[in-house]
C-alpha cells in the first residue's frame, strides 16, 4: 500500500514538473513556431532556441522569455512636418520590423512595447529628415503633366492643372527605409562649436571625437561605416546673413583617418569669430538593437486641422469658379441657340410675306384681267349689274335718300328699256 501510494506521488510531481508549459516551475516548454526563446539562469542567458519543439530545462531557476519571430507592425503617431517649401504635412506612417538578435534586443530595448516606441520615435526622424528635401507633389507621388516647351499643362474643360503619377514616393520611402536602418545601428550627435579668428582664411577645421558613419548611403552599401564623405556630416545652425540664403557656415571637407572636418563660408558672407554653431552626424551605437526594419510606409499625407476650412474655403472658391465657367458658356451657347432660332425664324416669316404678296398680286392681277375681259364683252349688262348692287347696298329698309332725277343712280329705274350708250 505505501508502495502505490509513493508511485502516485512521484507520477503527480512528474505530471506536475515535467508536463511543458507557461510556467518557470516546469521542467519541460515549449518553442513555437512563431517564437524565439530565451532561456536564462538568475537573470543570465543560457540558451536561445529558434527552432519548434519541446526542450528541457532547470525547474525553479531557470526563466523563459519568449520574442516574437515574425514581422512586426509599428505604427508611429500622426505628425505634422515641414516640406521643402517649409508648408506642414500631417504625415501618417508605420514600420515593419522584425527581431533578428534576441539576446541584444532583451538587452536593450527589453520588451516589444518600447521597441514600438523606440522605433516610432526613429521613423518619425527619418521621415522628417527626408519630408524636408522634397516637395508636396513628390511626397504625395506625382508630378505635373508638361508640353513641349516644359509649361504645365492645363485641363481645357475645367483650368485646372494636369497632375500624373510618378515613383517619386517610392523613392521616398526607399531613402526612409535606409535612414531608419541607420539610425538602428548608429546615434545622432550634434556637436556644439563657435568660429575661430580666420585672419582672411577661407576655411578652418573642428575635430570629430568619434568616427562619423555614411549617414546619406552614397556607396549603396550595408557597410554604413565605408563611403563617409563631407555630405554625411551637416551644419543645423548658425549665422544667416544678408548675401546668399541659408546658414553662412558650409562643410567643405572630411577625413575620416584623422577624425577632422573642414568648415567654409558662403560666398560673399562674413561672419564674427566666437559666433556659435552646430554639426550633425552619425556614429556607432555601443549596443544595437537586435531588429532589422523591413518596410516603411506612409498611410496618409494631410494638411493639419489648422489650414483645412481655408483649404475647403479654396476648394470651393475654386468650384465656384468652374460652375461660373460652365454657367457663362452655357449662357453663351443658349444666346447663340436663341439668336439662330430668331434669325431663323424672321427668314421663314420674311419669305412667307414675299410668297404671299406675290400671290395676292398675281390673284389680283388675274381679277382685273377678268374684270377687262367681262367689260369688254358686254359693257351694258356690266353696268346695270353694278347699278344693282349700289342699289342693295343703298335702298335697304329705312334709308332716305333724297337726289335729283337726273341722278346716275336712277338711270336704269327711269327707263329700263333702254340700253347704255
Amino acid at each position: 500500500m505505501k508502495t502505490l501510494i509513493i508511485v502516485g506521488v512521484l507520477v503527480v510531481l512528474a505530471l506536475v514538473v515535467l508536463y511543458p508549459g507557461n510556467g518557470q516551475v516546469k521542467a519541460l516548454y515549449i518553442v513555437d513556431e512563431r517564437d524565439q526563446v530565451l532561456v536564462t539562469r538568475f537573470g543570465e542567458v543560457q540558451t536561445v532556441k529558434r527552432s519548434p519543439g519541446i526542450y528541457l530545462k532547470l525547474p525553479f531557476a531557470d526563466t523563459v522569455i519568449r520574442f516574437d519571430r515574425r514581422i512586426l507592425r509599428i505604427d508611429a503617431p500622426p505628425v505634422a512636418m515641414p516640406d521643402k517649401e517649409k508648408q506642414n504635412l500631417v504625415i501618417d506612417s508605420y514600420a515593419r520590423y522584425r527581431i533578428t538578435d534576441p539576446v541584444q534586443f532583451r538587452k536593450t530595448l527589453q520588451t516589444e512595447a518600447n521597441a514600438r516606441s523606440r522605433l516610432g520615435d526613429i521613423v518619425t526622424s527619418a521621415l522628417r529628415a527626408q519630408i524636408a528635401l522634397r516637395d508636396r507633389n513628390e511626397i504625395i507621388g506625382s508630378k505635373p503633366v508638361l508640353d513641349e516647351q516644359g509649361n504645365q499643362k492645363v485641363d481645357q474643360e475645367e483650368g485646372l492643372p494636369l497632375i500624373e503619377s510618378s515613383e517619386s514616393r517610392t523613392a521616398l520611402l526607399e531613402e526612409v527605409v535606409e535612414g531608419v536602418r541607420l539610425r538602428i545601428v548608429a546615434r545622432e550627435v550634434t556637436q556644439r562649436e563657435v568660429i575661430p579668428v580666420l585672419q582672411g582664411r577661407p576655411t578652418f577645421t573642428v575635430p570629430i571625437p568619434a568616427g562619423v558613419l555614411d549617414a546619406d548611403n552614397s556607396d549603396r552599401d550595408a557597410d554604413p561605416r565605408t563611403g563617409v564623405s563631407a555630405t554625411d556630416v551637416r551644419v543645423t545652425d548658425g549665422p544667416d546673413g544678408n548675401e546668399t540664403p541659408g546658414i553662412d557656415i558650409i562643410v567643405t571637407g572630411l577625413n575620416p583617418a584623422g577624425n577632422t572636418l573642414t568648415l567654409g563660408l558662403q560666398e560673399g558672407e562674413t561672419v564674427s569669430a566666437g559666433t556659435a554653431f552646430t554639426v550633425q552626424y552619425f556614429v556607432e551605437r555601443e549596443e544595437p538593437f537586435g531588429l532589422e526594419i523591413v518596410d516603411v510606409r506612409i498611410k496618409r499625407a494631410d494638411f493639419p486641422d489648422s489650414v483645412t476650412p481655408s483649404i475647403f474655403t479654396r476648394m470651393r472658391a475654386e468650384r465656384n469658379r468652374i460652375a461660373t465657367k460652365f454657367r457663362a458658356e452655357g449662357d453663351e451657347q443658349d444666346l447663340q441657340i436663341r439668336a439662330g432660332a430668331n434669325r431663323d425664324r424672321e427668314i421663314i416669316l420674311a419669305q412667307a410675306d414675299q410668297t404671299s404678296n406675290q400671290l395676292r398680286g398675281e390673284g389680283e392681277a388675274d381679277a382685273i384681267r377678268i374684270l377687262a375681259e367681262a367689260l369688254e364683252e358686254d359693257p351694258e349688262f356690266f353696268a346695270f349689274r353694278r347699278s344693282l348692287e349700289a342699289y342693295q347696298r343703298v335702298l335697304n329698309t329705312g334709308t332716305t335718300v333724297i337726289l335729283s332725277a337726273d341722278a346716275d343712280l336712277f338711270r336704269f329705274l327711269d327707263s329700263p328699256g333702254q340700253g347704255v350708250e
